[in-house]
């Protein structure tokens, strides 16, 4: 405005000036009239055009005058939100001083006035030495900082620069209130460091799958142990791809009940280890959220020899049923039999009898053999006698071979003795006979004609070994967990107490008989500890 009053003030002494010379002409003649005339002609056009001008230089100033408006209404705008943020908001100047601050941050540190920000933020009388901020020669950039307040909170500090409407480079800041964060950040991390030190020194095998892909992102030490594997060959790998499971419809039935948030809790399942022994575990099985991705958490208890221990001890409370019921009737069915065997025997011999002779020998056969199923029922008593003295199972097995080898070239067949060295036993040799003769009386039962069995001794952790060897066609894997139930028999003519007295003379010697069968045929291991 001062620069048109002042263009405004020059026009009007221009025009004064021309109109002193306007009057001076009228006294000159003619020729100076016409100049005249022209001379107000060009003032006057020279007026308008100084008219128009001066219009549209105050148009230009009003226009900006607007605009300046509009940019404060604008600037007061953009404080009264920057006001109402939920966060410490301020404008600081190159002198440190405090150019706006909003509610939030009047309402944490007070009114700041003309204190500068190094006095109210730390108390201090002079800038920070860490502060770069205002560096002359350096612009102020996009910058993210965490400050700790003396009183202990943390904030998170975002620097952008920003210019004010004189062209001064100012700074804005957004401080936000991180304690809470901070602290539960600071707890979570503890808890997953629990949590990892808790399940790598886990004595149960656990694995962390994604739930989508089932892809290994964890396993600990006893998950490698039981699967005898390594995390390098297992992380980034699926169970099927690895052929954990035994059943593909386990993995299915897992995934479904995890998908659908149903706990699995101690679920059997058989897997397979890396060697290839197949095993029973018990699973459970938990859904939870790792980096924002479903996974599951499993937990595999191996069962394989708790299994064994609970049929075993379910088969040993059979034999002991069976042999305390045989111990007490034997001796009542015993007496009648043996007088009724006399009386055949007698009744065989009278001549008038002798057209009946072989009914009498059938009648004695069968007594006896009644009797030979008591000496068995006998034998599976818990509480039977046992004579235990140091003898050495490859002598009695060298003593049994005459009598082996005639058994099995009466039924076509052959044995073989493969008996290493192994160390003295307190065995009670007449029941290790026993137990030989059964096991190899059923590996000649289990072969065609022309084939062999094997019998072989040996020593393996701290163990003598017996193995008795068929080439017969295996056993069904459904029937081994029955094997040495009293009365359970695949033979015709079987009474299903051979292997039931086997297995209680093992019981008795502190022994444990193991089965591997095949379609080459079943072998038979007697493992008996070394004392």
């Amino acid at each position: 405005m001062d620069d048109y009053n002042k263009f405004e003030k020059q026009l009007v002494g221009q025009l004064n000036e021309l109109r002193q010379r306007i009057v001076e002409y009228k006294t000159l003649d003619s020729q100076h009239i016409r100049l005249t005339q022209k001379a107000l002609q060009e003032s006057n056009r020279l007026f308008q055009r100084v008219a128009e001008a001066a219009s549209a230089l105050q148009s230009e100033i009003d226009k900006r005058l607007q605009v300046e408006e509009e940019l404060e209404k604008e600037r007061r705008r953009l404080f009264s939100v920057l006001d109402c943020l939920p966060a410490h908001v301020y404008l600081l100047g190159p002198d440190y001083l405090f150019r706006f601050s909003n509610r939030f941050f009047r309402e944490e540190f007070g009114e700041p006035g003309s204190k500068p920000c190094y006095e109210v933020f730390s108390g201090r009388t002079e800038p920070c030495e860490q502060c770069g901020v205002f560096i002359h020669g350096k612009s102020i950039e996009v910058n993210q900082v965490e400050w700790s307040n003396p009183d202990g909170r943390t904030y998170l500090v975002y620097d952008y620069p920003f210019s004010d409407v004189d062209g001064t480079q100012l700074l804005l800041a957004f401080g936000f209130d991180v304690t809470e964060q901070k602290q539960m950040q600071e707890e979570l991390i503890l808890s997953e460091e629990r949590f990892s030190k808790a399940f790598m020194a886990s004595p149960y095998a656990m694995a962390i799958n994604t739930l989508e892909e089932g892809e290994f992102i964890d396993v600990n030490d006893s998950f490698c142990g039981l699967v005898k594997t390594n995390r390098k060959e297992t992380l980034g790998k699926t169970s099927l791809e690895l052929g954990y499971w035994l059943d593909r419809q386990d993995v299915s039935q897992i995934r479904h009940k995890i998908i659908n948030n149903e706990p699995i809790r101690e679920m059997e399942v058989y897997f397979r280890r890396s060697t290839g022994e197949e095993r029973l575990g018990l699973y459970t099985g938990e859904r939870f959220d790792t980096k924002g991705e479903p996974c599951i958490l499993s937990i595999m208890t191996d069962i394989t020899h708790r299994r064994e221990m609970e049929v075993e001890m379910i088969r040993l409370e059979r034999l002991g049923l069976v042999g305390e019921m045989s111990a007490s009737i034997a001796h009542e069915i015993r007496n009648p039999m043996t007088t009724v065997r006399g009386f055949l025997q007698i009744l065989k011999e009278d001549e008038k009898y002798i057209n009946e002779s072989e009914y009498f020998e059938l009648m004695i056969e069968e007594l006896d053999r009644a009797n030979s199923i008591i000496t068995d029922f006998l034998s599976l008593a818990k509480n039977k006698m046992v004579e235990l003295r140091a003898v050495n199972i490859k002598s009695i097995l060298v003593n049994m071979m005459p009598l082996l080898q005639a058994t099995a070239v009466v039924n076509g067949q052959y044995i073989r003795l493969e008996a290493e060295e192994v160390p003295n036993l307190l065995l009670d040799e007449k029941e290790i006979r026993q137990l030989v003769l059964n096991l190899f009386n059923n590996a000649l039962e289990a072969m065609p004609e022309g084939r062999a069995v094997i019998i072989r001794t040996y020593t393996k952790d701290g163990n003598v070994i017996l193995a008795v060897q068929d080439e017969g066609w295996g056993i069904d894997t459904e029937l081994l967990e029955k094997l040495g139930t009293p009365f359970f028999t695949t033979k015709d003519q079987g009474t299903g107490l051979g292997l039931a007295v086997c297995f209680g003379i093992a019981a008795r010697h502190q022994a444990k008989i193991e089965i591997e069968t095949s379609p080459l045929g079943t072998t038979f291991f007697v493992r008996f500890p070394i004392t």
